[in-house]
């Protein structure tokens, strides 16, 4: 059989691609501390994966879990919380033969890159399928795979990145939908519908979206519903499936749980103050152009020009078609490209609006991770209509070297910083971010200091203490077991030899807050990109 040359050798580029991605990933995973909200993740992974086990196998495992046991727990708002990761990660564990709670950790963070790396092969797709081209395909890639914070966080944010992992997924899979309606496609659309639905209920936004053009199908074909309400149907009722399956929550009382879910939602909205322009916001009150700030501030000036650009250019052609409505031969699209861009624009402005006026703010820009791989593909639809424009080279290739170099200094900067890349700020508003906006939200650095006191102080039990939001108990599960064992945490500064702070700000202070300034000196300042994210203080 003859090998098609071309294929082969555009195959094997990218077989080198994601080998290269994928070792920088294996040499990075083991270099990060722990979000406050990891041990918690993981602890619902294993309750629920032990009931899954417990019922196929039967209760004379170790760690045996009655549905009794989950309903008791499920009082506690956090098990109530999807948990398809987490169960996923429990199973992997599972493996581990006596595994140390380094392990776990190290293994969680693991799996989270590899999700993360899988959905950025179905974006290089994605954009292979709308634009054609290799080369805007990987650009795009890069653009998602190297903005620092999405690198970073991509490691050990298991809500928002793998949000984010699989809306790209459900992307592709709806993209294919609306080229070809198929009993398969209807399937994939729905399963991924359902997972995206528990991971965050905002998938709901562009799920919405998806089925807007479906109704413009119909508008553009009267026959389209007579054609494809089977593979329609047959979507909807596996998302509804895939959703009670992904969502352990939901397994013994479906209806009620989903509802008292979404009460929960409203009614439990965490009451966080954020550093922003330099003043706290309690999340409920920050001013409406937050999140379009954070994201401004934090990703590529390439993306967010180009995005822009892009979004003003596929707008006016959208305009321009909806004005030509009356046409007697009127369609909205005549091809696949401008049908993936309807759906890319109405996505973005769904997302925008729905921020605007139902979001609740706080931790940076994270809970709207899921909008970048949409402003990465805005990007190279501006990109690539401005170089259709230009018929000057040397300003094509200006153009291009100036993406290049900032891609460059992104990638400098995430290995230049590692493993602090949550504190990237777009260089260009590096004057008006210093010291102004929230940094280590997550407490993240706790693990650096830990590790910092461990290699200064020689003695065999040392104290440390706190005066910031996150808890020291978290990074305390990554440090290697002498270290563990050396550290204890208290909480009354009486008895701490060593004081972190990740400036974090905490509601109430820690017992004896006012010997801080009396009993201990500063000893080590974290400075990452000139901002001071953590600082140590030492018993005098």
């Amino acid at each position: 059989m003859k090998i098609d040359k071309n294929i082969f050798r555009e195959n094997f580029i990218l077989f080198l691609v994601f080998l290269s991605l994928f070792t920088i990933g294996l040499s990075f995973y083991k270099d990060f501390g722990i979000s406050i909200d990891e041990n918690y993740h993981r602890e619902s992974g294993k309750l629920y994966y032990s009931y899954i086990k417990s019922f196929f196998i039967g209760s004379n495992i170790q760690e045996s879990v009655t549905l009794n046991d989950v309903k008791i727990a499920v009082s506690d708002l956090a098990f109530r919380q999807p948990a398809i990761f987490d169960v996923f990660a429990e199973f992997i564990i599972d493996f581990i033969d006596n595994p140390t709670i380094q392990q776990v950790f190290f293994t969680r963070h693991f799996l989270n890159f590899l999700i993360f790396l899988f959905s950025c092969f179905f974006f290089y797709l994605i954009l292979r399928k709308r634009f054609k081209k290799n080369f805007y395909a990987y650009l795009g890639l890069i653009l998602l795979f190297f903005s620092p914070r999405i690198f970073g966080e991509s490691f050990y944010n298991n809500k928002d990145i793998i949000f984010l992992s699989i809306s790209i997924i459900f992307i592709f899979f709806a993209l294919r939908f609306f080229e070809k309606k198929s009993y398969l496609n209807a399937f994939y659309f729905g399963l991924f519908s359902g997972l995206a639905f528990d991971i965050r209920v905002m998938a709901i936004l562009y799920i919405f979206g998806a089925y807007l053009i479906f109704f413009l199908q119909y508008l553009d074909d009267k026959r389209f519903l007579v054609k494809n309400l089977k593979y329609l149907i047959l979507s909807l009722i596996t998302t509804i499936l895939s959703i009670y399956i992904f969502w352990p929550y939901l397994w013994f009382d479906p209806i009620n749980n989903i509802f008292n879910f979404l009460f929960m939602l409203k009614s439990n909205i965490p009451d966080v103050q954020n550093l922003y322009f330099g003043e706290y916001y309690l999340s409920k009150n920050t001013p409406w152009h937050y999140n379009i700030i954070w994201i401004i501030i934090t990703i590529p000036t390439v993306v967010t020009f180009f995005s822009i650009l892009g979004l003003y250019f596929l707008l006016k052609n959208i305009i321009k078609n909806i004005f030509q409505l009356d046409n007697k031969n009127h369609k909205f699209w005549k091809s696949n490209s401008t049908m993936f861009d309807y759906y890319f624009i109405i996505c973005v402005l769904i997302i925008l609006i729905s921020n605007l006026i139902f979001a609740v703010n706080y931790d940076g820009w994270r809970q709207t991770y899921f909008l970048y791989p949409f402003l990465v593909i805005l990007s190279i639809s501006g990109l690539s209509i401005l170089m259709s424009k230009f018929n000057e080279i040397r300003l094509k290739y200006l153009i291009f070297f100036l993406i290049f170099l900032e891609i460059s200094f992104s990638i400098f900067w995430i290995f230049k910083n590692h493993p602090h890349q949550y504190i990237y700020f777009n260089p260009i508003f590096k004057n008006i971010t210093l010291n102004k906006f929230q940094l280590d939200y997550w407490g993240i650095s706790n693990r650096s200091s830990l590790e910092y006191i461990l290699k200064k102080e020689k003695k065999d039990k040392i104290k440390v203490a706190t005066v910031s939001f996150t808890l020291l108990e978290d990074s305390l599960r990554v440090l290697d077991e002498t270290g563990r064992n050396k550290i204890s945490i208290v909480h009354n500064l009486k008895e701490a030899d060593y004081v972190v702070d990740n400036y974090r700000k905490k509601w109430d202070k820690i017992d004896n807050f006012n010997l801080l300034k009396t009993n201990f000196k500063k000893i080590h300042n974290l400075i990452i990109d000139g901002n001071i994210i953590s600082t140590i203080y030492k018993r005098m």
